[in-house]
């Protein structure tokens, strides 16, 4: 591949930037007649989604075949990864029209609730449907920030080095390149204005891939724009900056590298305002755990304007953020909308136009990736609305998964690995928690009569084991995590079994865990 051109500043970049947005003027047009109108915004999207939906081998199956309707879509049953899983499986194996009948051009991996990982089919609808959403949230981004329009910018969503993978059928999975996710004329303006250039996520090693991003950040004196997702990522980013400054500076260009010594000088110190005095915002998850690690972020960032994401996942899009607004909008005109109310259960689940300000909700959504009412297992709050559309703030996930930084661990996946550590290591009690301070981690607390040596041989075992997990290992290599600590304890289970009555829940309904999502464990088996 090779890599794009460079622009500097000026006309050119301008006339591209102008150009991107008026890639964005129909989508755009489109969210805002449908911000006001959601009801008829649903029912026009799923008018087109369902012939391909309800034509499928699935869509049969579940009485989609002939549905016309919102209520209609009712007759199909709510599901999970899970119960999807088989159907992707056969999807990878080359079999046509399992989920819908548009061509599956791609699969994207992501973790999933097994120990295996998801791999979600990506349809030329899905990715037009991802658009919708990214193209009203850029032309926002662009309006309140119009200097964007002669700057570069960086986006990270693509993790650094992942080895070539496909299905059995041959298919791709995994975007070669992260504009994948944007529509040909916003991908070719992006490949332009890029500071970093897609080829350095082909770099071997993570230490190569760091060295060369950064070094393509720094000569970038005109970057204006980073979008990443865990704001950690970019704190580990700049903190490798600082360590290997000398090293970096030279291999500047001697223009850079001139330009820089001035305006060090002038700010007295390395910060990330001072390497990029073009810099308008910074776009990265603040929601939930992501809040933990924003301070981490303003000591290289103290005045840029942070915008937090919506929630974004693999398998489709639920909101996305407007600026000035209190949480992210419904991405509206994207896929079919539902939500359970997680106060109501049992109630059927509402659309979009029948959500109420201050409850939570779990999100149901039907795309034409053909995934049918899935449930993601996510937990988001009407915290009010834009027009006629609700806002929704991410509050955190409904399956006991652990998210710092990325990792993605679910209890399923570290109670395997607890299980088939501690075979033949006799044990009182055993807990992995995740753990803010001093760095963020995972504390293995555990009580046993084994002596110290065995101990942290248990300790060491359970990290090996969750490398095996791709998120966790990831993580750790960037300097997100650091290695799983041990902490030995006495008498843990009756201070285990108070802590968890102090959360509300009845001492006979307590089941037995090894792995809990919340921090502050070390106080409370102290």
């Amino acid at each position: 591949m090779t890599e794009p051109l460079r622009l500097a500043p000026g006309l050119v970049s301008r006339v591209l930037t102008r150009a991107w947005a008026a890639s964005r003027r129909a989508s755009v047009e489109s969210f805002d007649e449908a911000s006001r109108h959601p009801r008829r915004a649903q029912e026009q999207w799923l008018s087109r989604a369902l012939p391909s939906l309800g034509g499928s081998t699935y869509g049969k199956a579940v009485g989609l075949d002939g549905a016309t309707s919102l209520e209609s879509v009712r007759r199909a049953p709510i599901v999970q990864w899970d119960d999807v899983a088989p159907w992707v499986e056969r999807l990878a194996n080359g079999e046509q029209h399992v989920l819908t009948t548009e061509q599956v051009l791609v699969f994207e991996r992501t973790s999933g609730s097994t120990t295996l990982p998801k791999r979600v089919p990506y349809t030329q609808g899905l990715l037009d449907d991802f658009s919708a959403a990214t193209g009203p949230w850029l032309d926002d981004v662009f309006r309140t920030f119009p200097a964007l329009f002669r700057t570069r910018q960086y986006w990270s969503v693509s993790p650094a080095v992942r080895a070539p993978e496909t299905t059995p059928s041959g298919l791709r999975v995994g975007f070669e390149d992260d504009t994948e996710y944007f529509g040909p004329a916003t991908r070719f303006a992006m490949k332009q204005l890029m500071a970093v250039p897609s080829t350095v996520t082909k770099a071997k090693t993570v230490e190569r891939w760091r060295d060369e991003t950064l070094l393509h950040l720094i000569e970038a004196d005109d970057l204006g724009f980073i979008s990443v997702w865990n704001p950690s990522f970019l704190t580990v980013l700049l903190e490798a900056l600082l360590s290997r400054w000398t090293t970096l500076e030279s291999r500047l260009s001697p223009r850079r590298r001139v330009a820089l010594q001035a305006a060090l000088e002038r700010s007295g110190g390395l910060s990330g305002e001072t390497l990029w005095p073009s810099l308008q915002l910074i776009s990265c998850w603040t929601d939930a755990w992501a809040a933990e690690a924003l301070p981490g972020l303003r000591r290289f960032f103290p005045r840029t304007p942070l915008q937090g994401k919506g929630l974004l996942a693999t398998e489709g899009v639920v909101s996305f953020p407007l600026w000035g607004q209190p949480a992210p909008v419904a991405a509206v005109t994207s896929h079919l909308l539902e939500f359970e109310a997680l106060e109501d259960a049992g109630r059927p689940a509402r659309f979009i136009d029948e959500l109420r300000a201050g409850a939570a909700y779990s999100p149901i959504l039907t795309t034409r990736g053909g995934l049918v009412r899935y449930r993601l297992p996510d937990v988001v709050r009407c915290v009010g609305f834009w027009r006629a559309l609700p806002l929704l703030r991410f509050e955190g996930r409904l399956d006991k998964t652990s998210d710092l930084r990325g990792e993605k661990l679910s209890s399923v996946v570290v109670e395997s690995v607890l299980r088939e550590t501690l075979r033949r290591v006799p044990v009182q009690f055993v807990l992995l928690a995740p753990s803010l301070e001093p760095t963020p981690r995972y504390v293995l607390f555990l009580e046993s009569d084994v002596d110290d040596v065995t101990a942290k041989r248990v300790a060491e075992s359970v990290e090996r084991g969750l490398l095996k997990e791709y998120h966790y290992r990831y993580c750790r290599e960037l300097g997100q995590l650091e290695h799983v600590t041990l902490v030995r304890v006495k008498n843990a289970r009756p201070k285990w079994l108070a802590a968890m009555q102090a959360r509300g829940m009845k001492l006979g309904d307590i089941k037995p865990a090894a792995f809990d999502t919340s921090t502050g464990w070390e106080s409370r088996l102290d």
